[in-house]
């Protein structure tokens, strides 16, 4: 789903399903990002071991749950510089490759959790009952809140009928037509 965009679907069924294409999506574009997080992490051909050493200090599990990492007093936005909305990485290296790659890393991550409440929401109402068949119209905003309308189904409806046999206590089959 397209952020900012209006968005109209035939069903609750065609909503979910582009929702989980979504989320497909996103978690394989979150994978291809760690791969290659992980392949510039490799490479040996880096010269600056002090970067790449703040890098893995980052990304690395603490040993203990109760210890928190020591908070550093330096400014972590001290080598990016704003160029009238650029913002510019003040040096040539894999540091400033790396922290964007970490930074999409983590806008993907967090858009795969807020897709994934948007489709348990939707999964909530379908079992409440909300019919399947009825059309909705839906704008996913920038804060990626996601306004839902339902609207009626565009596919013809056909009438309802019951057929049943039955039995009361003088046995005798009786057919309701309704």
């Amino acid at each position: 789903m397209e952020e900012g965009k209006i968005m109209s679907f035939r069903n609750v069924m065609a909503f979910k399903s582009a929702l989980e294409k979504d989320l497909e999506d996103l978690k394989r574009r979150s994978e291809e990002y760690s791969k290659t997080i992980g392949e510039k992490l490799r490479a040996n051909d880096t010269t600056n071991e002090a970067d790449l050493s703040d890098l893995r200090e980052k990304i690395a599990e603490p040993s203990d749950p109760k210890k928190k990492k020591p908070v550093k007093k330096k400014d972590q936005k001290g080598n990016w510089h704003d160029m009238g909305g650029v913002f510019i990485y003040d040096g040539i290296g894999l540091k400033g490759e790396l922290e964007i790659c970490f930074k999409a890393l983590e806008d993907v991550k967090s858009r795969i959790e807020k897709l994934q409440k948007i489709k348990e929401s939707v999964d909530g109402l379908v079992s409440r009952g909300v019919k399947k068949d009825l059309g909705c119209t839906s704008f996913l905003g920038r804060d990626f809140l996601l306004d839902m309308a339902f609207t009626k189904s565009s596919s013809t409806q056909t009438k309802f009928s019951f057929k049943s046999t039955f039995k009361v206590d003088a046995e005798r089959p009786t057919e309701i037509m309704v």
